[in-house]
């Protein structure tokens, strides 16, 4: 195994590798590239047999060529995995369903929007929406019968899920606050510009979930393309195969990193003076997906690239997908994010090559503040005499339970007050545009519901994320959102008896190493190794801009709260003034530096700050 300070970097890439990737996407060697790739090529720009299946009611479900086009729609065909084994043992076929995620650049949605995403849930889904940590909803439980006319009725509402998921560039995340400064003003804007730029144009989607009609929503109508004619290439930017993995992307701020821009393929943080915004910092290479005992995966930081004029912020995020799709890997999936590539050249031939293409030499990257998490929660000030109130939603799951009655609370507030909708990568919500009569009013209505306001939230409670896992998540390993409340009611427990309740804590759980809610940048992360056991992660933290060491492996969650008192006794009596977990841990490991990679196998460190605590 590899201590943090010994990590290698990822293997280079084999020779037929290197063949395939050092020239552009459309003439990578069909003979090396890996079954996805195949996929993608074979599939007519996401055509596939998609119609065909989904005309047939004898079948089920897609097959796996058409999964995987089927996820550049924004469709991940699932199973009821609780069951699957009773079903297997009964001879039946899985109990398929399919999720469906709603992009929402920069998290914006109006109210009618909102409304009608509810009602589609309602008729078609389990009933639920959960918000995402990338801004967007999620759909779950839409049986195949349902699936085209779901797709076509949120498509009617002016949204879309086109590049929700596949390799391509994903929903474009920004600040969700409604500040009305210019930075904030000018990157929501640039989030959609964005979002429009590097949409595929493939006319299979409008062809197969909305009979052909092109509705005006600001990604998909704008952008597509009509069928291709004769020989011309449909996707001019990506051409038959995309992307060779997914691409994600946000537009920060630098006084505001409450989208965690240095966990993504690539962003750009606005550098601001006087309340404007002089250009954009471009990071590229962040991504926290990696594979459990594999060293050659890694979770990364971006890295600062160059500085970026106002004027050319999206032909840069341009440039960059372009170089990704022309130089990245093909053969081995494990190592085709961006990040591998950006270990593989180092950030100077990286910017070299950026400079190449947009044909002028780029200023370094401008001083920026400390990185500064912000979640939004409560009531606040927009700068133009209204209001917004931010909601947490614990673990993004917007539904009527005995504990709180989110959506009954949530639809109230929007049929009264028509408000803006704002989804935050926190998984909550911001309803904005108030004046103060109707933000008094919103909170009495979430006080009626059982919607606990920000003074009641814990830190430990407040700051957590856990994704879906269980039992829909194909790649799920064990439980997280299922698993994290009840957790979280055992910290806020333990953190009081140690006098530390009013300590900001990051606490976030996966049910795999994917790393969908961000866990290997928070103080504490919680990733799924088998059934109800964990890797525990110690050292990130609300900045965003670090990544945690293995302090615990394979530790079952029943366990967790114990295996992690020595370290909060003497963190108690210990801390300095200001100090959170994750910079008492570094203190106390005598680790100053910034970690801004991590491997897929790792020497757990309690074993050498554990002879510490206990003394």
């Amino acid at each position: 195994m590899n201590s943090p300070s010994t990590a290698p970097k990822p293997v280079a890439p084999s020779a037929k590798a290197k063949a395939s990737v050092e020239h552009p996407v459309n003439n990578a060697d069909p003979k090396v590239e890996n079954k996805v790739e195949a996929a993608k090529r074979a599939s007519n720009y996401l055509r596939g047999t998609i119609a065909q299946t989904l005309a047939d009611p004898t079948k089920a479900s897609f097959c796996e060529d058409d999964n995987i086009a089927m996820k550049f729609h924004g469709i991940y065909q699932q199973d009821d995995r609780d069951n699957r084994a009773a079903r297997a043992k009964q001879g039946l076929d899985k109990a398929y369903s399919f999720m469906i995620r709603i992009c929402a650049p920069g998290g914006i949605v109006t109210p009618a929007q909102y409304l009608d995403i509810d009602a589609i849930s309602q008729e078609h889904a389990n009933g639920t929406l959960r918000l995402t940590t990338r801004q967007a909803f999620q759909l779950h439980g839409v049986a195949k019968g349902h699936l085209h006319e779901t797709m076509a009725a949120i498509n009617r509402v002016l949204m879309t899920t086109l590049a929700a998921c596949g390799d391509v560039p994903r929903n474009v995340m920004a600040s969700p606050a409604p500040f009305v400064s210019e930075p904030h003003q000018a990157t929501r804007l640039l989030a959609k510009e964005m979002a429009v730029a590097l949409a595929p144009k493939t006319g299979a989607y409008h062809e197969i979930w909305v009979d052909g009609e092109r509705y005006k929503h600001p990604i998909a109508a704008e952008n597509e393309l009509p069928a291709p004619a004769g020989d011309r290439e449909e996707e001019p930017l990506y051409g038959r195969q995309y992307l060779p993995r997914k691409f994600k992307l946000g537009i920060g701020i630098d006084i505001d990193n409450s989208i965690d821009i240095y966990a993504y393929d690539a962003g750009l943080i606005a550098v601001t003076k006087d309340h404007r915004v002089l250009g954009y910092n471009l990071v590229v290479g962040g991504g926290l997906g990696m594979t459990h005992n594999r060293p050659e995966t890694i979770a990364r930081m971006a890295s600062p690239i160059a500085f970026v004029p106002v004027e050319l912020a999206v032909a840069a995020v341009r440039a960059v997908v372009e170089i990704y799709r022309d130089h990245g890997e093909r053969v081995e999936r494990r190592q085709a994010r961006i990040k591998y590539l950006i270990e593989r050249w180092g950030v100077e031939r990286f910017r070299g090559e950026l400079e190449q293409r947009l044909g002028l030499k780029l200023e370094d990257p401008r001083p920026t503040p400390q990185p500064r998490q912000l979640d939004h929660i409560g009531r606040h000030q927009q700068g133009d005499g209204r209001e917004f109130v931010g909601v947490f939603v614990e673990n993004g799951r917007i539904a009527d339970t005995p504990k709180a009655r989110y959506r009954s609370a949530f639809l109230e507030i929007i049929r009264k007050h028509a408000p803006g909708i704002r989804l935050t990568p926190m998984q909550s919500i911001l309803f904005v545009d108030l004046n103060k009569e109707a933000a008094d009013d919103v909170e009495r209505i979430l006080h009626t519901h059982g919607v606990a306001p920000l003074r009641a939230l814990s830190h430990a409670r407040r700051w957590s994320m856990a994704c879906v896992a269980l039992p829909t998540c194909g790649l799920a390993l064990t439980d997280a959102e299922r698993q994290l409340p009840s957790l979280i009611d055992d910290f806020e427990r333990e953190l009081e008896s140690h006098g530390l309740a009013d300590v900001p804590l990051t606490i976030r759980m996966t049910g795999c190493p994917n790393g969908c809610a961000r866990p290997y940048n928070a103080d504490i992360g919680l990733v799924g190794r088998k059934p109800g056991v964990y890797h525990l992660f110690l050292g990130g933290g609300l900045g965003g801009d670090r990544l945690a060491d293995l302090y615990l492996a394979d530790v079952p969650v029943e366990e967790v709260i114990e295996r992690l008192r020595p370290l909060l006794q003497r963190f108690a009596r210990e801390r300095t003034a200001g100090e959170s977990l994750s910079d008492y841990y570094r203190r106390l490991y005598q680790r100053p530096a910034q970690r801004t990679l991590l491997t897929g196998r790792e020497d757990p460190t309690a074993p050498l700050v554990q002879l510490t605590v206990s003394a």
